[in-house]
């Protein structure tokens, strides 16, 4: 009986941690792959949905480019599927898709909240993923649903003007520079619900938009129908609910046509303005509504009738080229969409990003559709293979990283004279910031040897640290803090901690250095959090940092932490700046550090060499 116990209780702890989510950290930098490689050979039959026929040449399309996106995107810090898509499935909620043009393609979507399988496989933990869309005739930005119908779809497609920053967004993801994609339509449309956005590029012959912006008398004339269709809608649901109740009836009944009402006011009184101007574009708001009729609102510039016209933050309304949409129903498509979304600071996006720019083959693509007799007899070839990893050739180490390495007493040591300079150091781990830049190693004019730069959000922790720290031990560091560097920007942070296995932090101890002005003394503070250890130090506490400033052209220092026992000191060069009796509780190990900046701009750098740490 005690074995058929132990042996369940080992069955159930082997489940619960196939079961467990896997760190998104501890996979970023692995290349996972695809569940599985389709190598899809054409479609065989047709298929319908929702009245609309797909031919075996479209399926067959559809195979074509799920095999393209497998061919050109290996999936890194994440888990691949691709899946073959056609215009879906109309529902209460999605009706006016039936005016879509027929659509078909395929999708790659990159699971990155991973577990293992009773089999011990990596398999998706939930669905959410990271996709890229390649469509034939597919049809991008957000339904305006007061004017759209089933027999004739609107939409907008708000773009930079609607981020919150516009500048920084646009130089992240504006693709209209990058040289092969120059030939096609390249566009940004921001997600108005959850921020963010989608990047596009449209192929199509000739580069013929098969979309037409709306003008200002057709805008009218569709929200004057739409206020007919809203009555009878509005007017069907209060009879339903309120059939027994008369008192009900009229009193929803009476606040539905004074809305109405209002309504037609607002569409007369912006007849009259534009009434010479019918034959202009028509600029709305992201996703506008009838109710922008009311109160004297302009439906077509920011704010009243009565105002200045303005249209910032305004754009065209949308609508698919009638005679390019019944194309759509032929075997070949009229255009090629291509979609994906990327944030810079996210390793699993940006591979994706850097896969498609770099690895899809946009001529072959374009070619195939719309010139053919250009590949006739030739298979798909990424430009670049999947596979591509840029070749880092590692530097043979400084003199006095061979020294350091064979001593005894030295635990560890870093100078970072075994990465080439512009290179991430080797054995460390950068995350990606949110400007799409990390720390990387450089020259310094005028120091010695190569450093690491810190300069924004960004934060290196080595990867090849022997595990846990001795009990007793110096670290000291070169900091060198750039010429004018901004007074009160941001410090750089120094981290001792204890983690979890999950990355989590159980405790810490660390110091903050940023540089004073005009040849004055800089600022260090020193926190710690030790939970499980009452009367520990839990708060920051503030030093002046002598020496440290921002008026030379390298403001250098060496940092030194010594510990002893629960005992540790802080030294800027040999000044002893701090000593603290009990700071570290009996027995606490460290198994981690860490550096870490907010600071930005031009001059607010931080350069980071000769890490080490000793035995004591």
């Amino acid at each position: 009986m005690k074995k058929v116990l132990t042996f369940f209780a080992c069955f159930i702890s082997l489940t619960t941690c196939f079961a467990q989510e896997i760190n998104r950290r501890d996979l970023e930098d692995s290349v996972i792959g695809w569940i599985k490689v389709y190598n899809f050979k054409g479609a065989k039959q047709p298929m319908t949905v929702d009245g609309k026929v797909y031919s075996v040449a479209q399926m067959s399309i559809c195979d074509s480019l799920a095999n393209w996106i497998q061919a050109s995107y290996i999936p890194k810090g994440g888990l691949g599927d691709v899946i073959k898509r056609v215009t879906g499935k109309l529902g209460l909620y999605n009706k006016n898709d039936s005016s879509l043009p027929q659509s078909y393609g395929a999708y790659a979507k990159t699971y990155f909240f991973l577990k293992y399988n009773s089999n011990g496989k990596l398999t998706p933990a939930t669905n959410h993923s990271v996709n890229w869309g390649v469509m034939a005739n597919g049809v991008p930005g957000w339904e305006v649903r007061d004017i759209s119908t089933p027999t004739q779809y609107y939409f907008t497609m708000p773009s930079f003007e609607h981020s919150s920053d516009q500048d920084a967004t646009r130089k992240q993801q504006d693709l209209s520079n990058v040289e092969n994609l120059k030939p096609y339509t390249t566009f940004w449309v921001r997600d108005i619900e959850v921020g963010g956005g989608s990047e596009y590029v449209l192929m199509s012959k000739d580069n013929k938009f098969p979309f037409i912006k709306l003008m200002k008398g057709e805008y009218l004339q569709l929200l004057e129908a739409a206020i007919s269709r809203h009555y009878e809608i509005e007017k069907k649901k209060i009879y339903e609910q309120n059939k027994s109740d008369q008192r009900n009836l009229d009193y929803f009944m009476k606040y539905l046509d004074e809305k109405i009402e209002r309504f037609k006011t607002g569409l007369k009184q912006n007849r009259e303005k534009y009434k010479n101007r019918m034959d202009e574009v028509a600029l709305t708001t992201a996703q506008p509504t009838l109710y922008e009729l009311e109160n004297g609102r302009d439906v077509f510039s920011s704010g009243y009738l009565t105002d200045k016209e303005s249209t910032s933050g305004r754009v065209p309304v949308y609508k698919i080229d009638p005679a390019m949409s019944a194309l759509c129903k032929k075997d070949n498509p009229q255009w090629i969409l291509m979609s994906w979304w990327w944030s810079p600071n996210d390793p699993v996006e940006k591979h994706m990003h850097e896969s498609i720019l770099n690895n899809f083959n946009f001529k072959y693509v374009y070619d195939f559709f719309f010139d053919p007799q250009k590949v006739k007899g030739q298979a798909y070839k990424p430009v670049r293979s999947p596979l591509y990893t840029e070749a880092i050739v590692k530097k043979e180490g400084s003199e006095s990283r061979l020294k350091n390495n064979a001593n005894e007493n030295v635990y560890y040591f870093e100078d970072f004279s075994n990465t080439p300079a512009g290179k991430k150091p080797i054995g460390w781990r950068c995350p990606v910031a949110f400007d799409g830049g990390s720390a990387v190693t450089a020259a310094l004019e005028g120091m010695n040897g190569n450093w690491v730069v810190m300069n924004g959000d960004y934060s290196i922790n080595p990867t090849q640290l022997k595990q846990p720290l001795p009990n007793d031990f110096t670290i000291s560091y070169d900091l060198v803090a750039a010429q004018n560097f901004t007074w009160g920007a941001k410090g750089l942070n120094f981290q001792l901690s204890k983690q979890l296995p999950n990355w989590q932090v159980e405790s810490y101890w660390s110091l903050r250095l940023r540089p004073g002005f005009d040849g004055r003394e800089g600022e260090t503070n020193v926190e710690s959090n030790f939970p499980s250890a009452p009367g520990y130090s839990n708060r920051g506490q503030w030093f002046k940092a002598p020496g440290f400033s921002n008026n030379k052209k390298n403001n250098h220092i060496l940092v030194s932490i010594k510990k002893n026992g629960e005992m540790l000191q802080v030294f800027i060069d040999k000044n002893k700046i701090a000593e603290f009796e009990k700071a570290i509780p009996a027995g606490q190990l460290f198994n981690a550090f860490s550096f870490s900046s907010g600071s930005s701009g031009d001059t607010n750098k931080y350069y980071i060499s000769n890490i080490k740490i000793t035995k004591d």
